[in-house]
């Protein structure tokens, strides 16, 4: 009965919504391709509230069930669990390097679809065109630690051939160490982990006996609800301690999956896998998507890490060999002799069907490429658009792409427009393009830049920029300094003043280079141009002396230099271009930069000095701290400033999840940042799969990926203490945070932050 009821009240919620005036205004006006992008946003959110709100007894939840107090079994598992994870610290890095031929056998069937599959390609990879689909794959890969990945195709058949995301699925679940105490870039923490007894409880499900080696079924099931676990069954071998088997349920992105492995009995490749079974269910908007992967293995060569050595070794920075696949080129073979060689097991008769099944007649053709074109008309204004040629690479958007909505309680709805255009020459160097704009509706303000980036020296990071370009609406310092005079003895504050007095464009060209690894020095010229926005000022009775100064243009020419320094910075080589990785240093920063009057109608005669300190810390088990440390101030000026700090500023659209999200305040009015001449900030971020989510309802709790506390502390001159603390959860469809403002440790204001991180 909860169950009817609950799907009834989402449905009588939906045709609400899609009753909305704008909804029907967005039908006659835009087309019915907008209001299905439109429709895909409100789905995707009641798909996670039906989820949020699946009843106890759902199948969904039969997966795990209700865990029984410790019994003789689970306290034998644990200490099984006990040895297996004292190896596992040793075993985790102890492969050093590894060759191996691959065959992949993989089949998708699509069960169930609707109009909304036609944007399913940007959730998971599926070919819409053929329900059916099975093909065959030989890799010659290989693996060099830590973290190491290269796949080179070398054969591939099937009724479809697979695209290159398709390719990309099935390795993205295998490249993983069943000893990690992590998988997946720190997407889900195993039972491998020292807290594993905190994450995981385990039972003795069976002892066998195979080839005279007693193996053990240890059933583990996780103790908290998330996406961050998984569970499954681990089989392993007595007395070494060592992993037979493993078979595993969980969910990564929208994916639900289960991966069987099993593991050689050789000494030598005992870490390693030998035959892999990978199950892949994606059901979202009413579309259900099977996949399923068989796969083994033929080593050729396996390298071990030398423990003595290793421990006292001081490893190189450079990393280069990572993760790669290569498949444009990937020969198609049809000959059965070849793949029946590579074949560990042959075809089932359905298998064989499927390729035997006749192409489509040529007037289903004619439809399906209209459909096509159809389509990609609809995706090219309503999604986000890449398209590549050889050395030319273009992304877009999307112009109608309602995914590049964000919310802001300052700001409200905000609206964005990017463009990326990339050309690549010899020794791979690259002229790029990007243009962005966007649009603020409570403030009604439109933003953009236009840069453009000549990497002339990929290897040392050396480019050349030129941007332009506008900024907040700001004021100067001699408006600051009357409006203080005049505010002493005045009940008006900062709240009840609109100081929005000069519109600011810019136009920079900047150079940077590599001096050594982690050093970068970069040099630039800028040119500022404030206008009066030349509307009446709000301050009642400003006073001759503000009245004249709101209705002046101001112009700034101002040479800047600086540079970053980032100790043992990790990283690796992209053909000649370099790219950093990881460090476990902070990053330090210091940018000077000094106003010169005279040069066109620039009056600016001042100095700026900002310095900025910041370090991502990992503590293990996808937590994380990161830390922002800045300073900066206004030296010796001899005019009117504007005090715009590089560090210290206003970010008018919510950034995604993977960007800066803590590194700026949410709760600040936007004048406080030109406010003052000088300033020190901090900022704190601490990310973990469970914060808050342990208190929540075990059908919410598992949908959230990871969660956020957020701590900003600010002092200037004139706003000697803010204060901000807020709390934040994100998945792979949207992010939220929450934030609440205070001012000399009294309370102010409370407000929210979204944004969405599909298609991103």
């Amino acid at each position: 009965m909860f169950n009817t009821i609950n799907y009834i009240s989402l449905y009588i919620l939906l045709s609400l919504t899609t009753s909305f005036d704008f909804i029907r205004y967005v039908c006659k006006k835009r087309g019915d391709n907008l209001l299905k992008r439109y429709v895909l946003i409100f789905l995707l959110i009641l798909h996670t509230i039906a989820v949020f709100a699946e009843p106890e007894n759902s199948d969904r939840n039969k997966l795990l069930p209700a865990l029984n107090p410790k019994t003789e079994s689970s306290m034998l598992a644990d200490s099984i669990m006990k040895e297996v994870i004292n190896n596992a610290e040793k075993y985790q890095h102890i492969l050093s390097k590894y060759e191996a031929e691959i065959y992949i056998k993989g089949r998708t069937e699509i069960l169930k679809q609707n109009f909304l599959m036609c944007f399913a390609h940007h959730l998971f990879p599926v070919n819409r065109r053929n329900k059916d689909m099975i093909f065959e794959m030989v890799s010659h890969s290989q693996f060099n630690a830590p973290k190491t990945f290269q796949h080179n195709f070398q054969a591939i058949q099937g009724n479809s051939i697979p695209n290159n995301k398709k390719q990309q699925e099935v390795l993205s679940f295998l490249n993983f160490n069943i000893y990690s105490s992590t998988i997946y870039n720190e997407g889900i923490i195993t039972p491998m982990t020292k807290q594993a007894f905190r994450f995981y409880s385990f039972d003795l499900e069976s002892v066998s006996d195979t080839s005279g080696i007693k193996i053990y079924k240890i059933r583990f099931m996780p103790k908290l609800w998330s996406q961050k676990l998984i569970c499954g069954d681990l089989y392993i071998r007595d007395k070494s301690w060592i992993i037979d088997e493993v078979d595993v349920n969980g969910r990564f992105n929208f994916a639900e999956f289960n991966l069987i492995m099993t593991f050689g009995h050789d000494y030598r490749r005992f870490i390693l896998p030998e035959k892999a079974n990978l199950y892949l269910r994606y059901h979202v908007l009413g579309n259900a998507i099977a996949t399923s992967y068989h796969t083994s293995f033929k080593y050729k060569a396996v390298e071990w890490v030398e423990e003595d050595n290793e421990s006292k070794k001081w490893k190189s920075l450079d990393l280069t060999g990572y993760y790669k696949l290569s498949s444009d080129t990937v020969p198609i073979i049809t000959d059965s002799t070849f793949w029946n060689k590579e074949r560990d097991i042959p075809l089932t008769e359905e298998e064989q069907s499927l390729y035997r099944i006749a192409s489509l007649n040529d007037g289903q053709k004619t439809d399906t490429a209209n459909i096509t074109k159809y389509l990609k008309l609809t995706e090219t204004l309503t999604n986000t658009m890449s398209m590549d040629y050889k050395t030319t690479r273009l992304k877009y958007s999307g112009i109608f792409n309602p995914f590049q909505l964000g919310y802001s309680g300052h700001n409200g709805i905000t609206y964005r427009q990017r463009l990326r255009f990339s050309k690549t020459f010899d020794k791979d160097r690259q002229l790029r393009f990007r243009p962005d704009v966007g649009f603020v509706f409570k403030r009604k303000e439109v933003f953009f830049g236009v840069t453009g980036d000549w990497e002339y020296l990929p290897e040392k990071k050396g480019a050349l920029s030129i941007s332009i370009g506008n900024g907040n609406q700001s004021y100067s310092s001699a408006i600051m300094k009357e409006i203080n005079e005049q505010l002493k003895d005045s009940t008006f504050n900062f709240d009840n003043l609109n100081l929005e007095y000069l519109r600011h464009y810019y136009g920079e060209i900047r150079n940077n280079i590599e001096l050594f690894n982690g050093f970068q020095l970069w040099a630039g010229l800028s040119y500022h141009r404030r206008i009066p926005v030349r509307k009446k000022s709000s301050i009642i009775n400003p006073g001759e002396e503000v009245e004249e100064i709101i209705n002046e243009n101001y112009h700034d020419f101002t040479p800047v230099i600086g540079f970053s320094y980032t100790p043992r910075q990790y990283y690796w080589m992209d053909g000649y271009r370099k790219e950093y990785l990881y460090s476990y240093y902070p990053t330090i920063s210091v940018e000077f930069a000094r106003a010169i009057p005279g040069v066109g109608k620039s009056s600016g005669d001042y100095g700026r000095i900002e310095a900025d300190i910041h370090q991502s810390i990992s503590l293990g088990l996808a937590r994380k701290i990161n830390y922002h440390i800045s300073g900066g101030m206004y030296l010796n000026p001899k005019s009117i400033y504007f005090a715009d700090f590089r560090y210290f500023s206003r970010h008018q659209f919510p950034e995604s999840w993977g960007d800066e999200f803590g590194g700026v305040f949410n709760q600040l009015r936007g004048f406080w940042f030109n406010a003052s001449d000088k300033y020190v900030q901090g900022h704190l971020m601490y990310e973990s799969p469970f914060i808050l989510s342990q208190l929540f309802k075990k059908r919410t709790s598992k949908y959230i990926l990871s969660e956020r506390f957020y701590f900003s502390q600010l002092w200037t001159p004139v706003l000697p203490s803010h204060t901000e603390v807020g709390y934040g959860f994100g998945n792979h469809i949207f992010n939220v945070a929450a934030f609440a403002g205070f001012d000399r440790w009294k309370y102010q204001n409370i407000g929210v932050k979204f944004a969405f991180e599909l298609f991103q």
